[in-house]
């Protein structure tokens, strides 16, 4: 079984490295580098709950092990002050995933709350990696998101 739970600092790592596989396995970026730095300074900030930065993880019951979790910011939208919330992502090691579907969808409405209470004007969840899209966008929708669009992409160099 699983919980949620916040992210300690000893877990930068543990964390970094759950990302990374994420990102292995996505046809989106798989040509593209991982900077293990970058994104240990990312989950760092979300950790320290910097302004405008949520992250909450699912772990283990057993060893209160870090399993995946979801990052995401609150930022004023590029065309005014209004707000937006948008996931960064969600990483969640493959073993896990179907298994902790409750702690999931607690997190996502974790979020929500989190985000309206920043001020968000929209808030919104995606999927960019290519991995599961219509079943993440049919998951998402179950939670109350909308379609509002589209994500479409040009890998350079195929």
């Amino acid at each position: 079984m699983y919980h949620v739970r916040d992210a300690r600092g000893e877990e930068l790592d543990k964390l970094a490295r759950i990302s990374e596989r994420v990102l292995k396995e996505a046809p989106t970026y798989t040509g593209m580098r991982f900077d293990l730095d970058k994104t240990a300074n990312m989950i760092a900030g979300a950790i320290l709950k910097q302004k405008g930065w949520f992250l909450r993880i699912i772990a283990r019951d057993e060893d209160n092990e870090p399993v995946g979790g979801l990052i995401c910011v609150c930022v004023d939208s590029t065309f005014g002050p209004d707000k937006i919330a948008y996931d960064i992502t969600i990483m969640l090691d493959q073993e896990h995933r179907g298994k902790c579907l409750k702690q999931l969808i607690q997190i996502i409405e974790e979020y929500k709350a989190w985000a309206i209470a920043e001020g968000a004007k929209v808030v919104k969840m995606g999927v960019s990696s290519g991995l599961s899209i219509n079943g993440a966008s049919m998951f998402f929708e179950r939670l109350g998101f909308a379609r509002i669009g589209a994500m479409h992409g040009f890998v350079v160099g195929e």
